[in-house]
Formats: structure tokens, C-alpha cells, sequence
């Protein structure tokens, strides 16, 4: 009984795994979207139950963002921000003021590795999606 509960949780865990996208390391926005966003450099940390997500530009300060990736939130600064998976993307959801402004962000990378699509969508107010391409720096 013991080694086929042993098989059964192997089996499991390998499975959740494999649902989850590969993002770990520094990613470069792509020069046809430069000036769009408010920073160039992505640096992901993936952990077994965690993100963390540096933000760095010309033009800004780094912004740094830890988190769960369970769908709990995070209170950071002036806005809760909250991570999970969904197939091949890791979603992350951005509330500020009062859940008046609300971001949906998907990090979907290629097949490949070496490209990274962060797809935004503006929830509330309703508003349009972008999308922005980096790519993996060695």
C-alpha cells in the first residue's frame, strides 16, 4: 500500500509541475515596444510555491513583487496583487484604489524559451489589451 501512495504523490507532483511555464531569468523588452511600458528588464524567480518579479527601466526605479502563487493576495504599497497558473501562463492580478483599477497580466513564454509575451488586459474600467514581447537574455 505504502509504495503505490508513494507512486500516486510522485505522480501528482510531477504533473502539477509540468502545468507550469518555465519564466526563470532576465527577459528584455523588445525594441518595437520601447517607451510603451514603464520598464525594459523583467527578473523572474520561480520558487515551488512562489514568484518574485523585479521590474527595472531607464526611466523608473526597479519595483520588486513577491508573492504566493496560490491566487492569495499580496499587499504591496498602494495595491494588492495576487499570482497563480493557468496552463502555460503564470496570471497576475493588480487591484489599486479601492479594486477601482484592475489589471489582468499574462506571462505566456514560446515553446522555445527564448520569448516571453506579457499580455495585459485593463478589467475595470473595461479598457483595451496590449501585448508585449521580451526576450531571454543569455
Amino acid at each position: 500500500m505504502r509504495p503505490l501512495l508513494f507512486l500516486i504523490l510522485f505522480a501528482a507532483a510531477a504533473a502539477f509541475a509540468a502545468d507550469r511555464p518555465e519564466l526563470n531569468g532576465t527577459w528584455q523588452l523588445s525594441s518595437t515596444h520601447e517607451g510603451r511600458l514603464k520598464f525594459e528588464t523583467l527578473s523572474i524567480q520561480q520558487t515551488e510555491d512562489g514568484v518574485k518579479i523585479s521590474e527595472s527601466g531607464a526611466k523608473e526605479k526597479t519595483v520588486d513583487l513577491a508573492c504566493g502563487v496560490d491566487g492569495h493576495e499580496c499587499k504591496l504599497k498602494d495595491e494588492e496583487v495576487s499570482f497563480w497558473y493557468n496552463g502555460p501562463a503564470l496570471v497576475m492580478m493588480e487591484m489599486r484604489h479601492n479594486r477601482d483599477f484592475v489589471t489582468k497580466t499574462r506571462l505566456v513564454p514560446s515553446e522555445d524559451g527564448k520569448t516571453l509575451n506579457l499580455e495585459v488586459t485593463h478589467v475595470s474600467p473595461p479598457g483595451s489589451s496590449s501585448t508585449f514581447t521580451f526576450k531571454k537574455q543569455p
